[in-house]
């Protein structure tokens, strides 16, 4: 092989369907045999990928020709490092392929740069937009494996267009580029069977590794979500009480009969059978990441004639009918919003269970959180030892007392901020860039409204809280709530919901005991909208949200990825 040309790159902003994006894609080759890049230990010096973290990206020139061929484009409409590569290589005997370039093989490219092959490229819709393609095209990018490679540096050194390589050893190992490119879009998949092998390989690229455990990820979660659900009202005996302090007491709820509780969502509800026939709603309140918990908590404060009930009566042994755990108002896993948790009160409940849930999940591992929380004193604040801590990344944590103990609630201490959130508190909370790492590469700063807000709390505070977030220019989609009262009623289930799919001129009926997410909704009705993994990664599935709202998938520029949202009122529009 011979080196053509090389490249490096910074992030720029570009206009990619209608959205201003930042992307180091585009770039000016380099080709003189004077030029040259200059590798270091980390990769190429200079060179700042917005998202991806491979050290060296290496793009071949027999790709070129192949995918103009394929796509009609005229040759010279692509000069090289037009895919974004750091090196164009041609084959100068055989060309081999991505099926037969494996991990841990090394090459030497001149005297002395030395690379070791450590990953694929999986395609997204900024590589679609680069290339003048819909994002449908990514699926069959994606089958052919035609995607050029990531190597990491052994043996630093300059890389100059003309320069020779060759392949220094063969690694032996079964695992080639191809096929981890293919895999991140394979929807036939039935296991993770072959991702978990992958996830474990000592060499694969922690980009790849990220994008296979999301990937592996969100297929346990559609495997699990409401496995071992019952009709109807079915019962449980409490396992033990717990008082909390400040007039809340936790209830743990078993199976009376012995046999798998439902799966639940962090946030949901369960519905509870009172002994005077009533029926009372309250959020679980705790997050165990088990297939088929072993209990249910409910934290309930003192307040009306239900709650006081179950202050009163229930203990011990008490058998309570209850439903399957139910409610929309729930943590996306599937977001790369930043989530922001704002609760008063017993509104900690469903947060507590998102923000343990945030802290364990494959997908949310690297996202930053932001808590606030409104509590009388520090008696009134339960589960203090239970909030997550949020290692290795941004956390934000906002706790208000409205009515501290003298000597006993120390600010700075025991709370962040004296009284409630107001504008200029929000304000300096939520409305400030943040950075993180997405994808476990460079750090991104995002604006404050790069954010996803869920709201639980008495009426009044819910209001002023949307009011707040929207003057910081959040768009409605972007701030979800749970209104609720301490006697036990919360949001209904939504049961079924009308999507108008704008475009085509076209309405579905969604309903819960379906529950297919709306990109399947749309091909149900003989649409054909864009996509690509089908697991909430690479954008190819985002449409414009015309009204309504959604559970999952949402983004912060009000567009919806398609694969991973499921209608969250009884109206939607959609553009497609």
């Amino acid at each position: 092989m011979e080196v053509l040309a090389v490249s490096t790159s910074t992030p720029r902003t570009h206009t990619i369907a209608g959205r201003q994006l930042k992307t180091a894609i585009v770039r000016d080759a380099l080709t003189n045999p004077t030029d040259y890049i200059e590798l270091d230990a980390t990769g190429v010096v200079g060179n700042q990928p917005m998202v991806h973290d491979g050290p060296v990206y290496v793009f071949f020139a027999e790709h070129y020709d192949y995918w103009c061929g394929e796509l009609g484009v005229e040759r010279e409409a692509w000069g090289w490092c037009h895919w974004g590569e750091n090196i164009t290589l041609r084959f100068k005997d055989k060309v081999q392929l991505e099926d037969e370039i494996h991990v841990g093989d090394v090459w030497k490219i001149g005297r002395t740069v030395r690379l070791q092959v450590c990953g694929a490229r999986i395609p997204c819709s900024k590589l679609a937009w680069r290339c003048g393609q819909k994002d449908t095209w990514l699926q069959a990018l994606s089958n052919s494996g035609r995607l050029g490679a990531y190597l990491q540096v052994l043996t630093g050194g300059r890389v100059y267009p003309g320069d020779e390589v060759s392949y220094e050893s063969f690694s032996g190992d079964p695992l080639d580029i191809a096929s981890i490119s293919q895999l991140a879009y394979d929807n036939s998949l039935k296991t993770r069977d072959t991702i978990n092998l992958l996830l474990n390989h000592g060499l694969l690229m922690r980009m790849n590794k990220f994008m296979l455990g999301s990937k592996a990820a969100t297929m346990q979660d559609k495997e699990r979500e409401g496995r071992h659900a019952w009709k109807g009202f079915r019962d449980l005996r409490v396992q033990k009480v717990v008082d909390e302090g400040g007039g809340i007491k936790s209830f743990y709820l078993e199976a009376a009969d012995g046999k798998l509780l439902a799966n639940y969502l962090p946030g949901q509800f369960l519905t509870v059978r009172l002994p005077d026939d009533t029926t009372r709603s309250w959020t679980i309140s705790d997050w165990v990441d088990d297939d088929g918990p072993r209990y249910y908590r409910l934290s309930i404060k003192k307040a009306g004639s239900g709650s006081s009930w179950m202050h009163a009566h229930c203990a011990a042994g008490t058998i309570l009918p209850a439903r399957s755990p139910m409610g929309r108002f729930t943590l996306d896993r599937t977001s790369r919003l930043r989530p922001i948790y704002i609760s008063a009160g017993i509104g900690i409940t469903p947060m507590l269970a998102m923000m343990k849930s945030h802290d364990t999940h494959m997908n949310m591992q690297l996202q930053p959180a932001v808590w606030i929380h409104v509590a009388r004193d520090g008696e009134n604040l339960p589960f203090q030892d239970e909030i997550p801590r949020f290692e290795n990344r941004q956390f934000t944590k906002a706790v208000f007392f409205t009515k501290p103990r003298p000597g006993k609630d120390v600010l700075g201490v025991n709370y962040d901020r004296p009284g409630r959130p107001d504008r200029e508190a929000m304000k300096d909370i939520v409305g400030r860039s943040f950075g993180w790492a997405p994808l476990g590469a460079s750090e991104m700063v995002m604006e404050g409204t790069f954010s996803m807000a869920s709201i639980c709390g008495p009426p009044e505070f819910e209001a002023a809280m949307k009011d707040y977030l929207t003057e910081l220019g959040f768009a409605p989609p972007q701030i979800r709530s749970e209104s609720f009262s301490a006697s036990g009623t919360v949001l209904g289930d939504l049961k079924k919901a009308t999507v108008r799919f704008t475009k085509s001129k076209k309405t579905a009926t969604w309903k819960k005991e379906e529950p297919v997410t709306l990109l399947e909704l749309a091909e149900q009705m003989g649409l054909t909208p864009d996509y690509g993994c089908r697991a909430g990664a690479c954008g190819s599935c985002a449409v414009k949200l015309g009204c309504g709202a959604v559970s999952g998938g949402l983004q912060a520029d009000g567009t919806v990825l398609t694969c991973s949202a499921m209608p969250a009122s009884e109206e939607i529009e959609l553009e497609i």
